[in-house]
């Protein structure tokens, strides 16, 4: 297996330093790059092909938020990990809309961002125990207020077993191990789900079903 090539953003050097040290404890990673702010890794980008991206979110001159939709419109591809060092559910919201794949605290374990590295790379999305419980505390507000429940499209029983592996952060290849069906199958099933949702990432299809309630977490 290749390394599994990362770019470090976040303006504070020492954090960056213990962080590149902890990532590089791990046999299968390779840290490539580093940046201080948005606009030094939007130049730095052209230059270095990586597979994850880890983004701070609270930055000068060109925040996390900003610097993710520049990154993620020009390289659609790309995978990004936001970190933070608190919970606050507005940057939460706009980060999840920029299209991010993971969102995790800074004070996770190392087993935690073990396990997010590789989840994200193979497919997956990885969030944190403690973004999980605030989505989940924000949403149920939200539904709590509706008055009235929005109408919402049918999905077929299989296409609910999809979207919960989904949901739980499965990629493509172990959605298909679990269902027992073909990758080519799954990502019809995944093109369905888009079309019905009016969505067009993994991430946004996610938020969707936080929303609406469909799956229950």
């Amino acid at each position: 297996m290749d390394k599994i090539r990362i770019i470090l953003v976040d303006d504070h050097k020492i954090f960056r330093d213990g962080f590149r040290m902890l990532l590089q404890s791990f046999s299968f990673v390779e840290v490539i790059a580093e940046a201080s702010n948005g606009n030094e890794f939007l130049d730095l980008i052209e230059d270095h092909q990586a597979d994850i991206i880890f983004m701070d979110i609270n930055m000068p001159q060109l925040d996390g938020v900003e610097a993710s939709q520049k990154a993620l419109e020009k390289y659609p591809d790309l995978k990004i990990i936001a970190l933070t060092t608190f919970l606050d559910d507005d940057y939460l919201e706009q980060m999840l809309m920029a299209g991010v794949e993971g969102y995790m605290l800074k004070s996770a374990e190392i087993e935690e961002f073990e396990k997010a590295i590789v989840k994200v790379y193979e497919g997956g999305n990885y969030f944190s125990d403690e973004i999980v419980s605030l989505l989940s505390d924000k949403l149920n507000m939200l539904r709590k207020k509706r008055k009235k429940k929005d109408d919402l499209p049918e999905f077929t029983d299989r296409e609910k077993e999809v979207l919960e592996l989904i949901c739980k952060g499965y990629g493509n290849k172990q959605i298909a191990e679990a269902t027992f069906l073909s990758i080519k199958t799954i990502e019809k099933h995944k093109s369905s789900l888009f079309q019905k949702t009016g969505t067009y990432n993994t991430v946004n299809l996610v938020i969707y079903a936080f929303k609406h309630q469909i799956i229950k977490f």
